[in-house]
């Protein structure tokens, strides 16, 4: 069978589609699933890296977000049967990747997908839902009347995140770093707020947020990284090299009411003593978004699959909706992955 991985060192970004992968063969409470739509990701480099510190791999797994259908059951199985239609999220441990044929997961890592959702819309959706879900629930505790600044709103884990908030009755501000960007979001319904444009001007971040909340600042910050350092040689030490404008830490800290929380996707983030101390003054606290940490522990299995059951609810119910940018086949996949992060509206999907 076929599989798309990525090569060591992660750094090089080398992806290459094995074409003699082994059919895996399920173990105790595990499943195999015959793949039809999986969700493009880039791969997290710095988290994989770090998981694998003391015994590298010489290849790791590309695409988590699948759905697909049950073909093999392990011993104790009981939540699913063969035949039946799964979404699910493949641990970053597996030596299976969702971008290929078949894979092999436990049966708490899948849900049922109901009829009426396309393979295709689940695989989409499924990933930055269960993102979404960890950022505003398990995180910011996001409650109606609560004011929630989304950092690139236009990005399908920022589309999510706007769409959940919204629905539990938080007021959201977000950011575009483009037209397309801005007139993508001017068409959410319902709508945000405001729509902070930041292509040109990062600096109008932080006055516009205050003018929008009348000097009180927001509750809840989730942003898509953000920029550490000012100085060049600083940026050129670290590689904070990016396309598109990224927020300085010092911006989002300051857009941060009383009590206000701030979730990251930042891995590295480093607090300086001037940061922590507006934060102190600001009683704010820091949570760091790693959705991951759902598969790699298996200490919250019935809230994993709550997230999960709720997740392919409100998208078989069009609640929540996802942006197919595009639909590829695993040979075009392979030349994609590399300018993937590109792509900032939609979901690109690979169709097996």
């Amino acid at each position: 069978m076929k599989g798309i991985y990525i090569l060591s060192p992660l750094n090089q970004q080398k992806f290459t589609l094995d074409q003699e992968i082994e059919k895996p063969t399920p173990d105790k409470y595990e499943i195999v699933v015959h793949i039809k739509s999986c969700a493009l990701v880039c791969p997290n480099c710095k988290a994989l890296n770090e998981l694998y510190k003391k015994n590298p791999r010489e290849k790791y797994i590309v695409g988590h977000d699948i759905a697909g259908v049950v073909v093999d059951l392990g011993e104790g199985v009981s939540n699913v049967h063969v035949g039946d239609s799964v979404v699910g999220i493949i641990p970053v441990d597996s030596y299976y990747p969702g971008c290929g044929e078949f894979c092999c997961l436990s049966e708490y890592d899948v849900v049922k997908k109901p009829e009426r959702l396309s393979f295709e819309d689940a695989a989409a959706g499924i990933g930055d839902c269960v993102k979404a879900y960890t950022a505003l629930f398990y995180q910011a505790r996001v409650c109606s009347g609560d004011t929630v600044l989304v950092i690139d709103g236009a990005t399908p884990f920022g589309h999510v995140v706007i769409q959940l908030a919204t629905q539990w009755g938080a007021k959201v501000i977000t950011t575009a770093s483009s037209q397309d960007e801005q007139m993508f979001l001017e068409k959410v319904n319902p709508p945000v707020a405001q729509i902070i444009d930041i292509e040109k001007r990062s600096n109008i971040l932080v006055s516009s947020v205050m003018e929008e909340t009348g000097g009180v600042g927001v509750d809840v910050v989730i942003d898509n990284g953000v920029r550490m350092f000012t100085q060049d040689e600083d940026k050129r030490e670290v590689e904070e090299k990016r396309k598109y404008p990224v927020l300085h830490k010092h911006d989002v800290i300051s857009c941060l009411g009383m009590s206000g929380k701030w979730i990251t996707s930042q891995s590295d983030l480093q607090l300086d003593p001037p940061d922590s101390q507006q934060l102190f003054l600001r009683g704010a606290s820091v949570n760091f978004l790693f959705e991951n940490m759902w598969t790699l522990s298996y200490a919250q299995h019935g809230r994993y699959q709550h997230i999960l059951h709720d997740a392919i609810n409100k998208l078989e119910r069009g609640i929540v909706k996802t942006k197919i940018a595009k639909t590829v086949n695993l040979e075009e996949a392979v030349n994609i992955l590399p300018e993937l992060e590109n792509t900032r509206i939609g979901k690109t999907v690979v169709n097996m």
